[in-house]
């Protein structure tokens, strides 16, 4: 065996831009082997005979089999090695957001725009290679809940502490979210034992069709479930749940003649307000923020606990303390105002720099007798 192969990660790089594929090699050579295709057909080959590629880069545009079909070949792969893989589309200038939707829409993993870094190039291939070989070795190690065969309590926690650590140490976007079905209690003494473990499992199925690639889905409790986010920030984990939750409240369910509706809460917890050095402490915080979702009255089903930690933690600023502050910005010592006062300050003001910029522009320097 070749031990260049042997000891370095291997990347697939699918463009029949020549230059496009020399380039990815320079950036990406000293810490991968590199395969090259030339277009999607190529790489679909290359795939299938190597196990050993973990993260594919493909263009959109090319001949004899395009990138999105590439994607749709990996995405309905029978082998669950390769429909799992990281797949991260080269999109060019002229590609627009729709075509962008449409291919996240199939499964694409990420994006990268032409004309790329060497440090944007490297970081994603990085951070995909690693977690989805991560992800490979535990889902081997690891157990599955029976009824929803996502992973149990114990492997989301062991699972969940690899990738915040992982987060942590590469400056990682990271979430994780708790969800639970709405008023299960209810359901499952109106309709019983069967009917409620068939609402589980299908629940738990469709929480697993709607996660992305590099997410992973577990059963924590009788109807609540968890997700780990990698890569994801506070905002774009509201999209994906927001997303899975509209999914899973379509499903409707029959049992004596009569329709079941179900709903979803979700609480989630991001890095970012404070950096968190403990998954339980995450996966706490979720929980807090799945509690107070699940006791809304407002519709909104989904919380995020840093926006609400926020919410609750925003100082109050006295009339004495913003005297103070405001003859430190007009002596310019804005150091003397206090961190936790600056935010606050600026929202003070902000309605009377409003109200300036609004004023009409006379000219004038200064005063003048009628």
């Amino acid at each position: 065996m070749n031990v260049e192969l042997a000891e370095k990660p291997q990347i697939l790089v699918v463009d029949d831009s020549k230059v496009i594929r020399r380039a990815a090699i320079k950036m990406l050579g000293d810490d991968y082997h590199v395969h090259e295709a030339v277009d999607g057909m190529d790489g679909w080959q290359q795939l299938q005979r190597n196990d050993a590629i973990s993260v594919v880069f493909t263009d959109l545009q090319m001949p004899e089999m395009s990138g999105l079909e590439l994607l749709a070949n990996i995405r309905n792969s029978d082998d669950e090695r390769l429909s799992a893989l990281p797949v991260i589309i080269i999109t060019g200038v002229n590609d627009t957001e729709d075509v962008k939707h449409r291919v996240y829409d199939a499964g694409a993993t990420d994006f990268i725009t032409k004309p790329f870094q060497s440090i944007d190039l490297l970081s994603r291939a990085r951070s995909y290679d690693h977690l989805n070989r991560k992800v490979v070795e535990l889902e081997k190690a690891t157990g599955h809940d029976k009824l929803t065969g996502l992973f149990s309590l114990a492997s989301f926690e062991e699972l969940g502490e690899k990738a915040l650590s992982f987060a942590l140490r590469h400056r990682l976007q990271f979430s994780t979210v708790n969800i639970e079905i709405e008023n299960f209690h209810d359901i499952y003494l109106a309709y019983g034992k069967s009917v409620a473990q068939q609402i589980i499992a299908t629940v738990g199925k469709r929480i697993q069709d709607e996660m992305r690639n590099e997410d992973v889905a577990a059963r924590l409790g009788v109807a609540k479930y968890a997700a780990l986010l990698p890569l994801t920030s506070d905002a774009s984990a509201r999209v994906v749940i927001s997303g899975l939750c509209e999914s899973v409240n379509k499903l409707m369910f029959t049992a004596r003649h009569e329709e079941i509706h179900i709903s979803l809460a979700a609480g989630y917890s991001a890095l970012g307000f404070k950096r968190q050095h403990d998954f339980m402490e995450m996966m706490q915080q979720a929980d807090t923020a799945l509690q107070k979702a699940l006791k809304s009255t407002t519709g909104d089903k989904i919380v995020s606990f840093i926006e609400q930690e926020k919410v609750e933690h925003k100082p109050v600023i006295t009339d004495e303390e913003l005297h103070i502050a405001i003859q430190h910005i007009l002596d310019g010592v804005y150091s003397q105002i206090p961190d936790y006062m600056s935010r606050a300050v600026a929202d003070k003001l902000t309605p009377f720099l409003d109200y300036v910029a609004n004023q009409p522009d006379t000219g004038m320097t200064g005063t003048e007798n009628p």
